[in-house]
């Protein structure tokens, strides 16, 4: 007999600005549509289903402290991550940050996937980093400026369409 994976799903997500809770809110409607009953995280609380989706935002190249502290209690899980970063999600950096995610996640489970897409960082950062001097590893010369410029328009609703079909080619049948 076939292994079949349950369609339960734990939902865990991390956002202090709310670009990863826009992401959230439309992979969890595509769960929804495809019949997954969801779950939210518990705090505290190990997941009690067999797959977890991780929603996430991008700190020092991997996994907020918040979404580090829940995957803690994650053994043995097919975990399917949905991120946001300051970054080009499709450049170096991100590369990067899925890079580290995956082996972060592999330790104790398995990666199904590591969806990354931009998002805002407020003006008050970038005018901070625009201000530091060129020596410094955090200052923003001016294609960093334009690259964060941009973000401002993210996450959009083309964003979250990606990401709802990021979790439907992702999420295990």
């Amino acid at each position: 007999m076939a292994n079949r994976t349950s369609k339960t799903v734990t939902l865990h997500v991390s956002s202090i600005t709310g670009n990863t809770a826009q992401i959230a809110e439309g992979v969890r409607k595509t769960l929804d549509e495809l019949g997954w009953t969801v779950f939210d995280a518990q705090p505290g609380a190990a997941p009690g289903t067999e797959v977890v989706v991780m929603c996430f935002w991008c700190r020092k190249s991997s996994l907020d402290p918040k979404s580090l502290e829940y995957l803690k209690r994650c053994k043995g899980k097919k975990i399917l991550l949905f991120g946001t970063i300051g970054g080009w999600p499709a450049g170096k950096y991100g590369a990067l940050v899925r890079a580290n995610v995956t082996t972060t996640v592999e330790e104790h489970n398995e990666c199904l996937g590591v969806f990354l897409c931009q998002g805002r960082v407020r003006q008050q950062r970038i005018d901070e980093r625009r201000a530091l001097p060129p020596d410094h590893p955090h200052y923003l010369d001016d294609w960093g400026v334009v690259r964060l410029t941009e973000g401002l328009n993210h996450p959009n609703a083309t964003d979250i369409l990606y990401a709802q079909a990021f979790a439907r080619d992702y999420l295990p049948t």
